[in-house]
């Protein structure tokens, strides 16, 4: 039995209580090394205070544009790098800056959301329309690719169902190379793979172009 903050009961055979993450950052002395962190532990800025001005840059960027400082970390505390596979990039970006000094460079994660307002073609794929989806029942899922209908450079991929997260990899990697929907159409994907759904997300979407 739980009780609620509204004063309703609720039962059950299990209770799932999340509460999130929090930061373990209450004897790091934040302060001393510029560091601002919220009532939650987490970190999302470094604050540097120079001789003429006090700026405000986003924690990764700093904690390797400003290496001299001799100020650097990766953990669970920076959003968006909580999660494990998100953070261990992070830490390797730095240690690599620290051995090989050069210009920072961030690039999108999957899961990142832009705020442009662009022109944009869709293309989608069931699941239940592929083999592999057909072998193993699958009726729900979906793969959905967004692309510049002028340059066919691939903008976005949104995908729902079982095995979106291994999938998800090949569509990021085609973005984060500037690449085409015309990728995905000039590529055999192995069979029976659930990754054919790009090829028939692409063959979708070209046919709308194709018929406007």
């Amino acid at each position: 039995m739980a009780n609620l903050k509204s004063k309703k009961k609720v039962s059950g055979e299990a209770l799932l209580y999340a509460v999130g993450r929090q930061g373990n950052v209450d004897e790091l002395n934040l302060a001393a090394g510029g560091l601002e962190a919220d009532a939650r532990g987490r970190i999302a800025w470094i604050r540097i205070t120079g001789p003429r001005s006090r700026i405000s840059l986003p924690l990764v960027t700093s904690l390797v544009s400003q290496s001299r400082l001799g100020l650097h970390g990766a953990g669970a505390s920076p959003p968006p790098e909580r999660l494990a596979f998100r953070r261990t990039p992070t830490a390797r970006i730095i240690l690599r800056h620290l051995h090989h000094p050069r210009n920072f460079l961030h690039r999108k994660n999957g899961g990142a959301i832009d705020g442009r307002r662009l022109a944009y073609e869709v293309g989608m794929a069931f699941f239940r329309e592929i083999a592999r989806g057909q072998i193993r029942g699958d009726t729900t899922g979906r793969l959905k690719i967004l692309f510049d209908p002028s340059t066919k450079q691939l903008l976005g991929v949104h995908i729902i169902g079982e095995g979106a997260s291994e999938l998800l990899h090949i569509g990021q990697a085609v973005f984060a190379l500037k690449g085409t929907v015309e990728y995905f159409v000039d590529t055999v994907f192995n069979y029976p793979t659930l990754a054919e759904c790009y090829k028939a997300a692409a063959f979708n979407g070209l046919n709308k172009l194709a018929r406007n």
